[in-house]
């Protein structure tokens, strides 16, 4: 054997080494985040959102079936409990297909159906299809469009998106929930041919800092013109970090990084390429402002939402390794499964900043056992 042989021979075993220990410490803190997460489970199989007593959620409870289904190697010692959440989560599917608590306030429909189905996909898509189609058509409905439950014309800047359900006659689209519902649909395999994707395109670029392709319906009454830097915002009208005076003293709406990541994997659910300049455009804003350590543009507000929209727009693009704006090569699974790890409490559980009830250990650590299965297809 010659020297450069044992060499490359070396870098192999190096790396094979490295691979071993990130998957070894995903698995370890998905096993630990599990542990805490099923200790919160309720008798009727369910999970809620706050202290024990609150009551059992569909969302809360399909997360947690998405997190703990999601992981081949943890799954089978908490299958039981995956099939007593799944009871729960089809005894409140209504009769048009749609998935929520009945009598709850706020319903939250579209949150709670696409989940819903998100969970049902990952438990057992072949065995509950009937019951995930009927979800997913119903979630085509609740679109903003022409005609239907929803109704918006193609210059409302609501067309195309979904929003909250509780005032029907006041339409208002957001990425939030919009991002959500083209996941659940994507995973459900709603045709890319179909008319759901072409309307959520239109919406989802009028959330994005790119002149070219957003036409800024009511911007200007706002005082607002549309950015350039290809990030996403909240909603047409809205930034959830506020507003951005540009260069030439305008206004714009602040892109932000959960939203941007949301935006960012909705282009490619609905079908479109990498060469897309909408596409190319929030590839550039990630690559300038990767960061594991915030939420960029929010800070510790939403971090784990970010970090759960982050993991499921790097895996909707297939890409193990992202290069920032530096030329800087980062394998973001591995980084990820290492930030998780080092946030994760003795517990188990994970808690985050009170905004967005993220101090409340069962969501952050709904999202951070979901955002491991995402990582591990990636860890290198």
């Amino acid at each position: 054997m010659n020297a450069m042989t044992r060499s490359f021979l070396g870098v192999l075993l190096i790396a094979a080494a490295a691979h071993a220990g990130a998957a070894e410490d995903l698995q370890q803190t998905w096993d630990k985040g599990a542990k805490a997460l099923l200790g919160l489970q309720k008798a009727d199989g369910s999970w809620g959102f706050g202290p024990a007593e609150a009551p059992g959620d569909v969302a809360a409870t399909s997360l947690a079936v998405a997190g703990l289904a999601g992981n081949p190697a943890g799954r089978k010692a908490c299958q039981a409990q995956i099939d007593k959440a799944v009871e729960y989560i089809l005894k409140n599917q209504g009769k048009n297909g749609e998935i929520h608590n009945e009598g709850q306030t706020p319903l939250l429909t579209n949150y709670k159906t696409s989940l819903a189905v998100m969970a049902l996909v990952e438990a057992d898509p072949v065995k509950y299809k009937p019951q995930i189609d009927r979800a997913a058509a119903w979630l085509q409905s609740f679109q903003y469009q022409e005609k239907g439950a929803q109704q918006a014309d193609p210059n409302d800047p609501n067309y195309g998106g979904a929003g909250y359900d509780e005032k029907k006659n006041q339409p208002r689209g957001d990425l939030s929930n919009t991002h959500f519902m083209l996941e659940a649909l994507d995973a459900a395999q709603v045709p890319k041919d179909s008319a759901v994707w072409a309307r959520a395109v239109k919406f989802v670029e009028r959330c994005q800092n790119r002149s070219e392709s957003n036409d800024g319906p009511g911007f200007d009454k706002l005082g607002v013109v549309v950015g350039d830097d290809g990030g996403f915002f909240y909603r047409p009208g809205e930034s959830k970090a506020e507003k951005a005076t540009l260069p030439n003293g305008k206004e714009t709406f602040r892109s932000y990084g959960s939203m941007t990541y949301a935006g960012y994997k909705s282009l490619i659910h609905a079908g479109l390429t990498k060469d897309d300049p909408r596409v190319k455009a929030a590839k550039a804003w990630i690559a300038k402002n990767y960061t594991l350590d915030e939420n960029p543009g929010m800070g510790a507000k939403g971090l784990f939402y970010y970090y759960h929209a982050f993991a499921a727009a790097m895996a909707a693009g297939g890409e193990a390794e992202l290069v920032d704006a530096d030329g800087q090569k980062h394998l973001w699974a591995n980084e990820l499964v290492a930030k998780l790890k080092g946030m994760q409490k003795e517990d188990g559980s994970w808690s985050g900043d009170a905004r967005w009830m993220e101090d409340i250990p069962p969501l952050p650590t709904m999202y951070s056992l979901v955002v491991l299965n995402k990582a591990s297809k990636f860890v290198k």
